[in-house]
C-alpha cells in the first residue's frame, strides 16, 4: 500500500484550521479509557474544502457498554464525525474492505502505549489469499458482466439492463487493478479516481475507460462499442493476471 491518494487542497488556511480543531477537539476528549485517537479522511490526506469534514476515530476500553457508536458535532463552523468504538472488540473483529481502505488514510494523535500503531499494522495489509482471490473473481466476474450477461439482458429485450451491467463490470474490474498493485481496493466513492492513479495499468486506460463509461444512446450498437473498448483492457490484463496466481482462466472460471 505505497500509493498516496492525495487532492491538493483548495483552501490552504481552511486545512490548517480544520486540523488544529481536529486537535483541539481530541485533546479535550481524552481521559482514562482512550487508548487511542486517529484522525481520517480529509485532514488525513491533507485537503479540505467546503465539502468535506473532520473524521476522527476514538478507540476506548469498554466505551459506553456499546462496540460502535457515531457522534456528530458542530464545532467553529465545522462538521465533526466521531466514529467511538472499543479497542478490543476492533482487534478481534475482522475489519471490511471499505473500513481498512478508510484507516489505511490516518494520522494517529494520541497513542500513548503504540496500540493503535500496532493494530493497524496487523488489519491494514492486503494478504495473499486475499490478493489472489481479488486478482482470480476480479478478472472473471468483470468479463461474465460486460461480455456475457449483456448477450443475456439484450435476450430478454432489456438493453437498458444490458447498459447497467458495465456499472457492475466495471466494479470488478477495478477490484482486480487494485490486488493487482497490492492495493487495498477504494471505497467507492474514491475508485475511480484511486484507479486511475495506479502504478500499473492498462495502456491507455483513461482513454479505454472513458469510451467504456461514456454513453452516445440506449442501443445495443453502444454495448458492442464498449465492450470493444473494455475488452482492450481486459485482453491486456488477462495474461499478467494468469502470471502472477500461476493458473489459467479456465481454471479461474471453475472457481469463481
Amino acid at each position: 500500500m505505497g500509493i498516496i491518494y492525495s487532492i491538493k487542497s483548495n483552501d490552504s488556511l481552511q486545512l490548517i484550521k480544520a486540523i488544529q480543531t481536529a486537535k483541539d477537539f481530541a485533546e479535550k476528549k481524552i481521559d482514562k479509557n482512550t487508548v487511542g485517537i486517529a484522525f481520517l479522511g480529509a485532514i488525513a490526506r491533507g485537503y479540505y474544502d467546503a465539502l468535506a469534514d473532520i473524521d476522527i476515530a476514538f478507540f476506548q476500553n469498554n466505551s459506553s457498554g456499546s462496540k460502535h457508536q457515531t457522534e456528530y458535532h458542530k464545532v467553529d463552523g465545522f462538521e465533526i464525525h466521531c466514529h467511538v468504538s472499543d479497542y478490543e472488540s476492533e482487534a478481534e473483529e475482522a475489519w471490511e474492505m471499505s473500513k481498512r481502505w478508510a484507516f489505511s488514510h490516518n494520522q494517529i494523535y494520541y497513542d500513548p502505549q503504540f496500540k493503535i500503531l500496532r493494530l493497524l499494522q496487523k488489519k491494514l495489509p492486503l494478504r495473499p489469499d486475499e490478493r489472489k482471490w481479488l486478482l482470480i473473481s476480479g478478472i472473471t466476474l468483470s468479463e461474465w458482466y460486460i461480455n456475457r450477461l449483456t448477450h443475456l439482458w439484450i435476450e430478454r429485450g432489456s438493453v437498458v439492463s444490458a447498459h447497467y451491467m458495465f456499472t457492475e463490470g466495471l466494479n470488478h474490474f477495478f477490484s482486480m487493478l487494485f490486488a493487482f498493485n497490492n492495493e487495498l481496493v477504494a471505497d467507492h466513492k474514491w475508485r475511480y479516481y484511486c484507479a486511475e492513479r495506479l502504478e500499473r495499468l492498462p495502456p491507455s486506460f483513461t482513454e479505454e475507460l472513458n469510451e467504456v463509461m461514456f454513453l452516445h444512446s440506449m442501443d445495443t450498437d453502444e454495448i458492442k462499442r464498449r465492450q470493444k473498448a473494455f475488452m482492450e483492457m481486459w485482453k491486456y490484463m488477462l495474461p499478467l493476471v494468469e502470471q502472477e496466481v500461476k493458473m489459467s482462466f479456465d481454471d479461474f472460471k471453475n472457481l469463481v
